[in-house]
């Protein structure tokens, strides 16, 4: 009988708790979703302390105050904007430490730092997660974003030679994932994109119906396929 009871206890216990994690997530991520910053930050930290070790939760944190972050630079509020960076920096590498192969935090550190007029940590960070993920798809498809990005920046600079460079890597990321997972929607609509910024047209609409067909649910995608097709791009 006190077995019993122990383990309800115990049942109820794990339950609150991820209840807790579940709707203090679900509600910072609405606040998120209102631009109300103050709230989200509340929300994420409530469900920290219900659960301190989830990745999910730091990313969200993470993301909450690089948004606040890019609000309070916008507004010439250098100070403050900094404060909010230091914090999202923290969050996103506390992601990692339980989830080192976080994909969304990868993503959203690498942006950061790029913000930050940081590339070459950018370009680490996506590098040291591609060494130690060879065979993984999802390293290859950011460091891939990232070289695109850069080399819309050198292009800006009249840098053409690295820009092009960085195009080249790109798309050599985005083959090299291919081979192994053909079907893969990110990579096929990423180098879509590539063609079509290359002026490949017939190409990008290529690979974006495979990324459609292997994901319907890119509504987005449909449409830009359609407007292409149509001559309205």
């Amino acid at each position: 009988m006190i077995r019993q009871y122990l383990f309800l206890v115990l049942v109820l216990l794990f339950c609150a708790i991820g209840c807790t994690l579940y709707n203090k997530n679900s509600e910072g991520l609405r606040y998120l979703g209102q631009a109300r910053y103050n709230e989200a930050k509340t929300a994420f930290e409530a469900a920290l302390k219900a659960e301190p070790n989830n990745a999910d939760t730091y990313y969200n944190l993470a993301t909450t105050y690089h948004q606040s972050g890019k609000i309070s630079l916008q507004s010439g509020q250098s100070a403050d904007a900094q404060l909010q960076y230091d914090q999202a920096l923290r969050n996103y590498q506390l992601a990692l430490t339980y989830n080192p192969n976080h994909t969304e935090t990868h993503r959203g550190l690498a942006v950061l730092y790029m913000e930050t007029q940081n590339a070459d940590a950018a370009f680490k960070l996506l590098i040291d997660w591609y060494n130690t993920n060879v065979t993984s798809a999802e390293p290859k498809i950011e460091l891939a974003r990232l070289y695109q990005e850069y080399a819309q920046i050198c292009q800006l600079q009249n840098r053409i030679d690295i820009a092009k460079e960085c195009l080249d890597s790109a798309a050599k990321m985005l083959q090299s994932v291919l081979v192994t997972e053909p079907a893969n929607y990110r990579a096929l609509r990423a180098l879509g994109y590539l063609k079509e910024q290359n002026g490949d047209l017939q190409g990008a609409v290529a690979d974006y119906q495979r990324s459609f067909q292997s994901n319907p649910q890119q509504k987005d995608l449909e449409n830009r396929i359609t407007a292409i097709l149509q001559g309205n791009f």
